[in-house]
């Protein structure tokens, strides 16, 4: 039995518990019992263990694999420029095709092995239709992944690229050829004063990852080049003038 004494505003009292079972206990106050219940102490939450995090495992080795190449316009093909079993680099050119009064060369997306050849030159084909099968090589597997580098500071925006002008800002008389489709500007072949005949390619222009030859329609003298190498031009810009 414990006895405790205290004064309450001057008031002196005498406690005693007598008796402690689980949460209950008999206590005395000034010769008074009472039978009281107290309050559990809960026991304190387990504190949680961080466990470092698990390094990352480096990727897989992607297997090979066998890469369709499909038709991205309906056309007629011109040349076929590869034969089974050739081996090719990414960005090759892989065949001509002539869409929309244009050449456009259909180059290789990955490095690889012709398989198989599905056109010859003069057939036409439908957007989608196959081309060619390229089985690629395994690629490599990648390294563990680096810790996240810190933020850089934001990078100046690059200054806009100089729109191509319309077809209405040529002078009268002038036969306009202007761009069948949107695209960039690969290189332009002919310079102002240039005689050209009709199917000389005057410039040559990528568009849904394809490079399209820009031909004359006819035969004349350039007098006028609006556009640049590198420039993006939208489907009607203007691109050359025929006198």
């Amino acid at each position: 039995m414990k006895e405790f004494k205290f004064t309450i505003d001057g008031k002196q009292y005498n406690a005693a518990v007598n008796e402690l079972e689980d949460n209950f206990a008999e206590v005395t106050i000034n010769g008074k019992t009472y039978k009281v219940e107290l309050e559990k102490e809960e026991a304190p939450a387990a504190a949680a263990v961080r466990r470092p995090a698990a390094a990352a495992a480096p990727a897989a080795a992607a297997p090979a694999g066998l890469q369709t190449v499909k038709s991205p316009l309906p056309g007629s093909i011109v040349k076929v420029l590869v034969k089974a079993g050739q081996a090719v680099k990414k960005g090759d050119v892989l065949l001509t095709m002539e869409s929309m009064k244009m050449e456009n060369n259909v180059c290789a997306e990955a490095d690889g092995t012709v398989k198989n050849i599905f056109v010859e030159p003069g057939k036409n084909v439908m957007q989608d239709d196959k081309l060619l099968e390229i089985e690629t090589a395994a690629v490599a597997a990648a390294p563990a992944a680096a810790p996240a580098p810190k933020p850089e500071a934001p990078k100046a925006a690059p200054a806009p690229k100089a729109e191509a002008p319309k077809a209405a800002d040529v002078p009268a008389g002038g036969y306009k050829v202007t761009s069948p489709l949107p695209g960039s500007v690969i290189k332009v072949l002919v310079q102002e004063g240039q005689d050209v005949k009709k199917g000389d390619t005057l410039l040559t222009l990528e568009s849904m990852k394809m490079e399209n030859a820009i031909m004359a329609d006819r035969d004349g003298k350039v007098t006028k080049i609006a556009v640049t190498a590198g420039q993006n031009v939208m489907q009607e810009d203007l691109l050359l003038v025929l006198g």
